[in-house]
């Protein structure tokens, strides 16, 4: 089983919360909804990850309000180590690249639930980032 460490961001919008589709060429999860994250494989910081790849799949910047310890989530395709952040935004005007994503979604808290893709939801609740 291999390894990946990724980090992930909640990104928020007043009491709006981003979720997106990854595209179907995609590697890994190819469909599925997610929070926006990357893989952490540049000799960046989990921090500067976060926040460029936020400027890359949308074109937001945002500001990292906290973050979380790490957890651990396992599949058919790997292990994956997730660092976790909350971040803000000022704006919901987002542009969507299309190499990563086919959606995106600003919703509201409650409807989180209904997107069985994110995995991550209880881990991310537990650590206190919704």
């Amino acid at each position: 089983m291999k390894t990946h460490v990724i980090t992930t961001a909640v990104v928020k919008y007043g009491e709006l919360y981003l979720i997106a589709k990854r595209a179907l060429t995609k590697k890994f999860a190819p469909g599925k909804w997610e929070f926006i994250s990357g893989f952490i494989d540049t000799p960046e910081t989990a921090e500067e990850v976060i926040l460029r790849e936020l400027r890359e799949e949308t074109a937001l910047t945002g500001r990292i309000v906290r973050s979380a310890d790490p957890f651990v989530l396992t599949d058919e395709e790997g292990r994956w180590v997730v660092i976790p952040y909350l971040m803000q935004v000022t704006t919901d005007r987002l542009v969507l690249n299309k190499k990563d994503h086919s959606a995106m979604r600003w919703v509201r808290a409650g409807e989180l639930c209904s997107y069985e893709d994110l995995t991550e939801l209880s881990e991310l609740r537990k650590r206190q980032l919704l």
